[in-house]
């Protein structure tokens, strides 16, 4: 495998780029004869720029990437690696980078004034991952954008990168199906446009963007995405944002799309939860919530579960995320319960809101078993709820309406209790307290 410098400041790509003293002077005149596993070392100086569209084509493969280094070129090869390499446009040229590879430390500043340009990048069936790199639309055109996933399928991972935006119409635009994006840690520059919606899904379908650690506190309120298509994600996780953002800018209308927020907050909290889905919205709830009941230590807190018009039995429901709990009793009964509360002097039915858990009911191997208080099927008579005594703050509710959600069942292994609450109701709100009781 070999290794290519390259250094703009004194680099020819008609040199064969073998040492810094022979440099290649574009990383494209590295890309031109690069073999996959190669490493390309980019000198901390680097700087070029193009008035044309700058296309890579990389001999890397998912298992044997082609590597970009930025790093000092004081070292052949370099001791240091850098992160103040830039790769530039001009106009209405593009960036689109092809090929698997690694890429560390590199500035992509795409296009000029007010033309479109775009960086485009994940070539069909590669991987690319890009650490400490930055993603500029340097240009005010309305058709920009950064585009990570540019064929179908493909993988872009993005470890500590920044984005920037010259206008409030840019976002991170997926143009192709079943793509995925890791975003852990970064942020988005200082002085960026604030984008209407910061991820745009288009028609694309079967996306997953999972972004964990990001910093978005430099933009303002916006739509965090556009609803996505069918079997389609978008996950934040522990990211801070700025007062006013949402996570949608109008309702799914796919029955397996999901965004999700889980801490995430332009505050100083730990417990902030908004998911959104095709049947309704979750969210972290802080006033109705029961005595005794979940807390992160300090606050107690429950779930507001507020279903919409497509929560119908038995095809779709709101379902809560897992309330996951370690057990080491085994072959006694148990009875696990979650209690709920909601504003009507009317119980809701078994067929309405049930309990569904999962458990370890195999002494020999890790099969779990499944227990349900929903109604025994489509034609049985559904049945109310039970009532229930726990304490609630009520505050707001005019008629509050406590219930329990409980089954029984057996444990024959230690393992993990996954309980899910389901909502099938529409135009329903309920408060759930994520906290199992077993007695």
């Amino acid at each position: 495998m070999a290794t290519i410098y390259v250094r703009s400041t004194d680099g020819n790509n008609a040199d064969n780029g073998s040492t810094w003293a022979l440099a290649k002077a574009s990383i494209a005149g590295a890309d031109a004869i690069d073999a996959a596993g190669d490493t390309i070392y980019v000198s901390q100086v680097h700087s070029e720029s193009t008035g044309s569209t700058v296309t890579w084509n990389f001999a890397g493969t998912t298992p044997n990437p082609t590597k970009i280094i930025c790093g000092n070129d004081a070292a052949q090869p370099p001791t240091a690696v850098a992160t103040s390499g830039v790769v530039a446009t001009t106009t209405t040229a593009q960036i689109v980078i092809n090929g698997s590879i690694y890429c560390y430390g590199l500035a992509f500043k795409c296009g000029s004034g007010s033309s479109n340009g775009s960086i485009g990048t994940g070539a069909a069936g590669n991987i690319q991952i890009f650490d400490h790199c930055a993603f500029w639309i340097v240009n005010t055109g309305t058709s920009s954008v950064i585009a990570p996933v540019e064929a179908n399928p493909c993988k872009n991972i993005w470890n500590n990168c920044q984005i920037k935006f010259g206008n409030t119409a840019q976002s991170i635009t997926f143009t192709q199906n079943n793509g995925t994006l890791l975003w852990n840690g970064g942020d988005a520059a200082s002085g960026s446009s604030v984008p209407v919606t910061l991820f745009k899904h288009g028609t694309s379908t079967g996306i997953y963007v999972y972004v964990e650690n990001v910093d978005f506190s430099n933009l303002g309120a916006m739509f965090l995405s556009s609803p996505p298509n069918a079997k389609s994600s978008v996950i934040f996780r522990n990211c801070k944002i700025p007062s006013g953002c949402t996570p949608l800018s109008s309702a799914i209308s796919a029955g397996e799309a999901i965004v999700a927020l889980y801490n995430v907050d332009s505050g100083n909290t730990n417990y902030k939860l908004w998911i959104e889905k095709y049947e309704g919205t979750i969210r972290d709830e802080t006033t109705v919530v029961r005595t005794g009941g979940a807390s992160d230590g300090t606050t107690t807190i429950a779930w507001k579960m507020t279903s919409n018009a497509n929560a119908v039995f038995p095809t779709f429901f709101l379902q809560s995320d897992e309330i996951v709990m370690w057990n080491e009793v085994t072959g006694i009964a148990r009875t696990l319960t979650v209690e709920i509360i909601h504003d009507s002097t009317t119980n809701l039915k078994d067929n309405e809101v049930w309990l569904e858990l999962s458990y370890p009911g195999d002494s020999s191997s890790p099969k779990g078993s499944f227990v349900s208080d929903c109604t025994a099927d489509f034609v049985t008579a559904a049945a109310d709820q039970a009532a229930s005594s726990a304490t609630w703050t009520t505050t707001g509710l005019t008629n509050p309406n406590k219930q329990a959600l409980s089954v029984t069942f057996t444990p024959q292994k230690k393992g993990f209790f996954i309980a899910r609450v389901r909502l099938a109701k529409a135009s329903k709100t309920i408060y759930v307290d994520p906290k199992l009781v077993v007695t």
